[in-house]
C-alpha cells in the first residue's frame, strides 16, 4: 500500500502533540466562544483541503507481526502545525460536521492504498468512522464507489482480499443499530469488516455489539491502562476477553505503551495491539 502525495513534519513527540493539540482548542475558544466561529474555522480547514491521514501500525502480539494499519486524522494549521484528531473532533460532533471530515479521511486513506501484489496476508486498513457518517445513505455510496476505484487498480493482487475495516467509534453510538445495519449491508457485501472501536470507554457499546456482525473489537486505552495497574481492571479485561472468545471476535489492545504491557496483553491473550510503544502515528505507511 503505498502512501498519501504530501511532505509531513518530522513526527511530534508526545509532548509536542499535546502543545499543538492545546494551541488550537485555544485558537477555536480565542476570538469567540460561538460556535459559529468553531465551525468555520473547521470548514475553512476543509476547504482548504488542511487534512491530513496519519497511520497507526496495528501487530499480531505474539510475534510482532503487522496486521494493519489505522488512518487518523490529521489537521494541518495555515502554520504548518500538525494537530492530533483529539484537538478537533469533538468540537466537529458537537457541530455536525464529522461526518465530512470522515469522508475527507476516509477517500484520502482509500485512493492511497495500492494493492500489493502476490501478497501472502494482505493487511488491513481500519478506518474511523462517525455513526451519523455511517448513518447517511450517500456517504455509504461513496465508499463503494472508492471501493469499486481500488478493485480497478488491482494487478497481479487477489482482488477478493478486501482490506477495509470500518472502525465505529463507541462515543459515537446514537444511531439505531438495525439502521446502521440496513446501511452497512451493501457495504458488508463488499468484503468490509465492522470493527467496535474504543470498547470499555465511558459508552455502552453492547446493542451494537449484538445486533451488527462485528469483527474486531478494540479494547480502550483507558481500560488497557487501569487493567495493568489494577487487579479490578484485570478482572475485566479477563471477563471481555471471554467474552470476545465466545463471539469469536479478534480483539486488538489500544495504548500499548511499554514492554510491560505488551508481556501483560500477550499473557491475556489479546491477539493484536497499537501503541506508543512502536512509535508516534506518521504520515508514511509501510507496505502491507
Amino acid at each position: 500500500m503505498g502512501a498519501p502525495e504530501f511532505v509531513a513534519p518530522q513526527v511530534l513527540s508526545t509532548a509536542d502533540s499535546l502543545l499543538q493539540a492545546q494551541w488550537v482548542r485555544e485558537r477555536l475558544d480565542a476570538a469567540s466562544s460561538s460556535d459559529a466561529f468553531a465551525r468555520a474555522q473547521l470548514r475553512l480547514a476543509l476547504q482548504e483541503q488542511r487534512l491530513r491521514v496519519a497511520y497507526q501500525p496495528i501487530l499480531r502480539l505474539d510475534d510482532l507481526q503487522t496486521m494493519g494499519q489505522e488512518a487518523l486524522a490529521r489537521l494541518l494549521t495555515p502554520q504548518g502545525r500538525v494537530v492530533s484528531a483529539e484537538a478537533f473532533i469533538g468540537t466537529a460532533a458537537k457541530l455536525g460536521i464529522e461526518p465530512r471530515i470522515d469522508a475527507a479521511i476516509t477517500a484520502q486513506a482509500m485512493t492511497a492504498c495500492q494493492p500489493v501484489p502476490f501478497a501472502a496476508a494482505p493487511g488491513k486498513l481500519f478506518l474511523n468512522c462517525s455513526s451519523a457518517f455511517l448513518a447517511e445513505p450517500s456517504c455509504m455510496d461513496k465508499l463503494a464507489q472508492q471501493h469499486r476505484h481500488w478493485r480497478q487498480k488491482q494487478s497481479g493482487a487477489d482482488s477478493s482480499q478486501t482490506p477495509w475495516v470500518l472502525e465505529i467509534t463507541e462515543r459515537n453510538l446514537d444511531t439505531d443499530p438495525a439502521h446502521l445495519l440496513a446501511n452497512l449491508e451493501p457495504l458488508l457485501d463488499l468484503g468490509f469488516e465492522l470493527a467496535l472501536d474504543d470498547f470499555g470507554s465511558n459508552h455502552s457499546a453492547f446493542p451494537y455489539l449484538l445486533a451488527l456482525p462485528i469483527r474486531y473489537l478494540k479494547l480502550d486505552r483507558s481500560l488497557v491502562q487501569t487493567g495493568l495497574r489494577t487487579a479490578k481492571g484485570e478482572h475485566v479485561m479477563r471477563h471481555l476477553l471471554q467474552l470476545a472468545q465466545d463471539l469469536n471476535l479478534i480483539t486488538i489492545a489500544e495504548g500499548v505503551e511499554s514492554q510491560t504491557a505488551l508481556q501483560w496483553l500477550r499473557d491475556l491473550g489479546v491477539h493484536w495491539g497499537q501503541g506508543f510503544f512502536w512509535g508516534q502515528p506518521t504520515a508514511v505507511r509501510s507496505t502491507l
